[in-house]
């Protein structure tokens, strides 16, 4: 495991200089670290730790290193028609009274096709011993569906004036520091008495796709 400690300046109304301490650790496909506002628990899940639809099949994705992800490679969408891509984490290992939400953190090659189609993106719990792999049990029990588009919406004016019916869309936000876009998945407030495990899932499977990078999933307490 490698355990990184920045310390970070900041000033308090004026007052002393305090410090902050961030600590940054990875260890088996995850990210651990502490947000630098709250002191909370956050985890970046690497790619290699998500299920992927044909995740294993070279034909349609490869893992590919890349200098500016956290991780030593992300997962390369070569093509599909069916994108689904599920996370998951023990609630153990969150901060307790907290309400989180979930990230996918990716980027869009300069070939990217079919991205700009509404996927359904959705984050809840599961209790534990669920079967993962048992077939006919593709829904998480709790969580709200929402409607995304994985390509920025300055990007699509016009295929958005097309579908006029898409009301409520998430886009991508595009101000994260490292360069990578986010969609957020979903929220989950978190008890700290759980025995559940948290899903976050984002699937289309309506046409075929290429062109998507993704580093992982990120989940970090929410901001007020």
């Amino acid at each position: 495991m490698d355990i990184h400690i920045v310390i970070v300046k900041v000033d308090l109304l004026g007052l002393a200089a305090l410090c902050y301490l961030h600590v940054l650790a990875r260890t088996g496909g995850y990210i651990f670290s502490l947000d630098k506002w709250s002191g909370k628990k956050c985890y970046m899940i690497a790619a290699k730790r998500l299920r992927i639809a044909w995740g294993d099949t070279p034909n349609y994705w490869t893992r590919k290193s890349l200098l500016e992800s956290r991780f030593k490679e992300a997962a390369k969408l070569h093509f599909v028609c069916w994108l689904e891509i599920r996370g998951r984490i023990e609630t153990h290992m969150l901060s307790p009274s907290t309400t989180y939400k979930a990230y996918l953190v990716y980027k869009l090659t300069k070939r990217t096709y079919g991205l700009d189609w509404p996927a359904v993106v959705k984050v809840g719990a599961r209790a534990y011993g669920f079967d993962y792999e048992c077939p006919g049990l593709k829904e998480i029990t709790t969580g709200i569906k929402h409607t995304a588009i994985l390509v920025p919406q300055r990007k699509i004016q016009g295929h958005l004036a097309r579908h006029h019916e898409i009301n409520e869309v998430r886009f991508p936000n595009e101000s994260r520091a490292d360069g990578w876009l986010e969609m957020e998945l979903g929220e989950f407030h978190c008890q700290g008495d759980e025995d559940v495990k948290l899903e976050m899932i984002c699937c289309e499977t309506s046409m075929g796709k290429s062109g998507l990078l993704v580093q992982g999933i990120e989940v970090r307490p929410k901001r007020i």
